[in-house]
Formats: C-alpha cells, sequence, structure tokens
C-alpha cells in the first residue's frame, strides 16, 4: 500500500521527526539543569491545579441549553412533549427531531423531578414510554 502524502514530504516527516524528539529531550534536560531535581514535581503540581481549575470552572459555570436549529440555523427549537426530555421541534421550520436529548431544554424551563419520576414510574409497571405516534421522518 502506498503513502498518501508526496514522496518529498514523506522524506522530510522521517527526518523531523526524530529531531524533534530529540529536541524535546534536549530541552526537558536543559530545564532540569535550570530548575533542578524538583521540576517533575513542579509539572506534577501544575498539571493538577491545572486539572482542579479546571472541574472548579464546570461546576461554577453550569451548561446552557443550544436552541440553534440545525436546519435553519435559528435560536428556535423547542421540547416537542413537555413530559419528556426527548424530542425537539423548530417553531422556525418546523423541523422535528424526536430520537434526540431535549434535558437541558427541559431543565431551564421546569423542574426536571416531576418528568423523571414519571418515568420511573412507567418503567416500573413495564410499560413503554408514551411516544406521540407519526410516521414522518425526521425532517
Amino acid at each position: 500500500m502506498q503513502s498518501k502524502t508526496p514522496s518529498h514530504i514523506d522524506r522530510w516527516v522521517w527526518w523531523l521527526f526524530p529531531l524533534l524528539v530529540f529536541g524535546a529531550v534536549a530541552f526537558t534536560f536543559g530545564l532540569m539543569s535550570y530548575i533542578g531535581p524538583s521540576l517533575p514535581f513542579i509539572l506534577l503540581g501544575v498539571v493538577l491545579a491545572l486539572g482542579f481549575v479546571w472541574i472548579l470552572a464546570s461546576s461554577i459555570s453550569p451548561a446552557k441549553a443550544d436552541r440553534t436549529c440545525p436546519e435553519c440555523d435559528e435560536e428556535a427549537l423547542e421540547r416537542l412533549d413537555p413530559d419528556t426530555t426527548r424530542g425537539v421541534i423548530c417553531s422556525s421550520c418546523g423541523h422535528i427531531d424526536r430520537e434526540v436529548s431535549a434535558w437541558y431544554l427541559a431543565e431551564e424551563e421546569t423542574t426536571l423531578e416531576k418528568i423523571v419520576l414519571s418515568e420511573r414510574a412507567q418503567k416500573k409497571e413495564g410499560r413503554p414510554q408514551e411516544r406521540p405516534l407519526d410516521n414522518t421522518p425526521n425532517t
């Protein structure tokens, strides 16, 4: 099987990759001689601090529902059924998607406790979840 890259680029990649690896190792040894043997611990602390800051920022600024319609790019998506967290409809162009999650939309519009409890009750009773019957394709 032949490579899809041109041959002149292919030759340079094989020479460039070992040089980049060697350069990274040389740079690390240079930092080790400049900073000292505490460099791995400093890097570990920086990585852990970045992870902690990421988790903190994610929990402080919660996710928001994206109401942009994939068909017309208008901010017009609404929940298809107010009793479930599945399915959206665009009030602008009429696009319907019955399978997409509308969890964030429901979270913004109402308390989710009623919806979740009714879905749990339906599962316990062994009934399928109620969904409107429509044989039209998702358009």
